[in-house]
C-alpha cells in the first residue's frame, strides 16, 4: 500500500484529509460515551472546517494531487456518514432514521458507480458543482445540529418542523446530486440532475419568450 503512495502525494492537504478520516472514525466510537461526547462532537465539527481549509490550501499553494482528488470526496462521505449516524443515535426519531438511510444509500450508490466507471473506462468521475453544494449543505446542517445537541443541550421535540423542513432540503439535494451521475445525458450531451434540467427548461422558456 505504501508503495502506491508517491513522495509528491505527501502534502499538507492530503495529511489533513487523512486526519479528517481518523477524526471521524474515532468520533463514532466516542460520541456515545458521556465523558467523551463533547470531545467527539468537537472533532466532527473541526473535521468539517478542515475540509474547507485543505481544499483552499491545495489550490492556493498548488498542491492538488491525484491521490487528493480521490481521497477528499471519500473523506467527505465518511465524515458526513458519521455526523448523521451520530445525530440519529442522539435524536432517536423514526423519521430521522429514514432520512439518514436515504443519504447513506445515495453515498454508497455513487461510490460504487464511480468504482465501476473507473474500472471499465479508467476515467475518474469528478464531483459536480451540485455535489459540492450538497456536501456544504450537509456539513452546515450537520454541524449546527451536532453543536446544539452536545454543546447547547436541550430537549428537541420530535415534531420540530424546522428540522424536518431543513432535512427534507438536505435529502432532496443529496438525492438529486446523485441522480445527475446516473440519469441519461441531455440532448446537448451534458449530465444534469432533475433540478438542473428543470432550471434549464424554465430559463430556456423565459429566454424564448423574451
Amino acid at each position: 500500500m505504501l508503495q502506491l503512495i508517491r513522495k509528491n502525494d505527501v502534502t499538507v492537504p492530503n495529511v489533513l484529509t487523512v486526519l479528517r478520516i481518523l477524526m471521524a472514525v474515532s468520533a463514532i466510537f466516542l460520541i456515545g460515551k458521556a465523558d467523551y461526547s463533547r470531545f467527539a462532537a468537537s472533532m466532527l465539527i473541526t473535521a468539517s472546517f478542515l475540509d474547507y481549509f485543505d481544499g483552499w490550501y491545495a489550490r492556493k499553494f498548488k498542491q492538488v494531487t491525484k491521490l487528493g482528488t480521490h481521497l477528499d470526496p471519500f473523506a467527505d462521505k465518511v465524515l458526513m456518514a458519521v455526523i448523521f449516524i451520530s445525530l440519529g443515535r442522539a435524536l432517536q426519531w423514526t423519521w430521522f432514521y429514514y432520512f439518514v438511510a436515504v443519504i447513506l444509500l445515495r453515498e454508497i450508490t455513487i461510490t460504487v458507480y464511480r468504482m465501476i466507471v473507473r474500472r471499465r473506462s479508467g476515467e475518474y468521475v469528478q464531483a459536480s458543482r451540485l455535489g459540492k453544494i450538497k456536501t456544504i449543505v450537509q456539513s452546515i446542517v450537520g454541524d449546527v445540529l451536532i453543536f446544539y445537541i452536545y454543546f447547547y443541550p436541550g430537549k428537541i421535540p420530535e415534531h420540530n418542523w424546522l428540522i424536518f423542513f431543513v432535512m427534507t432540503i438536505v435529502m432532496f439535494i443529496t438525492v438529486d446530486s446523485g441522480l445527475r451521475y446516473i440519469l441519461p445525458r441531455c440532448s446537448d450531451g451534458k449530465k444534469r440532475s432533475v433540478l438542473e434540467r428543470i432550471s434549464k427548461w424554465i430559463f430556456g422558456t423565459l429566454a424564448g419568450e423574451a
